[in-house]
């Protein structure tokens, strides 16, 4: 029932797009975190649907660009920016090779504490993946709520994120990623002090030239999503939708 009324929803939404003749304008940043066939959840999406939406893409003539080209003024409506949270293995295992199938690149925001463990990417996955062109950032120590978190501690997950990873890949992390898209005005102002240049939240929509490096808005790719349901994310017919969930979660 849920499933269903927000696929009608956002038919709604989508051919109202195309009826009155609106256009995207802005770079649209892509949310995922998993790729395979194994987990059957929300957040893990399957290699075949993966690579039919990256498909979609190519040949709808998106061009991945990086944060830091973002920032620079690449904000166009056949922009697009892949991301990745967490850091799980499959996203060497199973999303990489499509990527490079596709001559995309993307970000990957690490979890400090969790590289080299099980299930996660190992040093040398990484280092593999940056010399094929793909970025990464932080997405913290060890994935707190930071609003919830006294000062030091939240210093210390954000600055110190940094430095680990820095130190243990030897090339700079100057981006950021919010966990669980939860942060405050004093996390926001951390993560400008400790010297990254963007940083990724969970609001939905495109970003334009005057959106807030360090509030930088992303689509979320869900496992449950259909091609025509990737699609119309791609077009924005779920972003009121979104941001609706997101005021009934205190996040807006």
């Amino acid at each position: 029932m849920k499933q269903a009324l927000r696929s009608s929803l956002s038919s709604i939404l989508y051919q109202g797009t195309r009826l009155f003749g609106l256009t995207e304008t802005g770079t649209r940043i892509l949310s995922y975190h998993r790729v395979n066939n194994e987990s059957g959840d929300y957040l893990s999406v399957p290699v075949e649907p993966f690579r039919a939406e990256m498909q979609f893409l190519a040949e709808a003539g998106y061009q991945t660009v990086g944060l830091g080209e973002l920032l620079q003024g690449a904000v166009g409506p056949r922009n697009v920016l892949i991301t990745f949270d967490d850091g799980f293995r499959d996203n060497y295992e199973n999303a990489f090779p499509i990527l490079k199938e596709f001559s995309f690149t993307a970000t990957i925001f690490c979890i400090g504490n969790r590289v080299d463990h099980p299930g996660y990417l190992h040093k040398a996955d990484i280092l593999e993946m940056h010399r094929e062109g793909m970025e990464f950032g932080s997405h913290t120590l060890s994935h707190p709520r930071l609003s919830t978190l006294g000062m030091g501690r939240k210093w210390w997950e954000i600055l110190g994120s940094k430095r680990f990873l820095e130190e243990l890949l030897r090339f700079k992390i100057d981006t950021f990623c919010y966990p669980f898209g939860d942060y405050d005005e004093e996390s926001e102002r951390m993560v400008r002090r400790a010297g990254y240049r963007a940083a990724c939240s969970n609001q939905p929509g495109s970003n334009q030239g005057k959106t807030n490096p360090y509030l930088l808005k992303r689509t979320e790719i869900s496992g449950f999503d259909t091609l025509e349901d990737f699609k119309k994310k791609m077009a924005g017919a779920f972003d009121l939708l979104h941001q609706g969930l997101h005021w009934a979660r205190g996040r807006a």
